[in-house]
């Protein structure tokens, strides 16, 4: 899974060059990968991403200098800040999309479009697994009880 996340990355890295986006690194996608319309948190960033404040401070600075998002006040707590893309960043993530429907269609090549949609049954079945830490997902799979569907593919 790992190898293919990277080679995904490195696409990724590739296009977002070549449209002009040559400060964008590895970290960036993760964090962006996770940017919301009304920004998040640096928390909900280190939560999602599983690493520091601290980290993801260094990112959202990072992005700053290049324009790509901005640190808002929070409407809920004037304490706070949301970080959000600008619209610089608009244009980097019609990239990243684009790339991932042709990754997506070129899987379906090569796995044909049931083995894919049983690829991608099976990695939800993983991913509820590693979040509930019980047989649910294991249960599912057997189809003693339905999948969780609620994540688009």
């Amino acid at each position: 899974m790992r190898a293919i996340e990277r080679a995904v990355h490195q696409a990724m890295l590739r296009q977002l060059g070549e449209a002009g986006y040559h400060e964008i690194r590895v970290p960036h996608i993760a964090l962006l990968a996770h940017m919301t319309t009304e920004g998040r948190r640096l928390s909900e960033f280190a939560e999602l991403m599983q690493v520091t404040k601290s980290a993801v401070s260094q990112l959202v600075t990072q992005l700053e200098r290049a324009g790509l998002v901005e640190r808002v006040a929070d409407p809920t707590d004037a304490r706070a800040a949301l970080i959000r893309a600008t619209p610089r960043a608009e244009g980097g993530f019609r990239v990243a999309r684009a790339l991932l429907a042709d990754v997506e269609r070129e899987w379906e090549r090569l796995l044909g479009a049931e083995q894919l949609n049983a690829l991608s049954q099976a990695l939800r079945l993983l991913e509820d697994w590693t979040r509930t830490g019980d047989d649910s997902a294991r249960a599912a799979a057997k189809g003693d009880a339905e999948p969780d569907v609620r994540y688009a593919t």
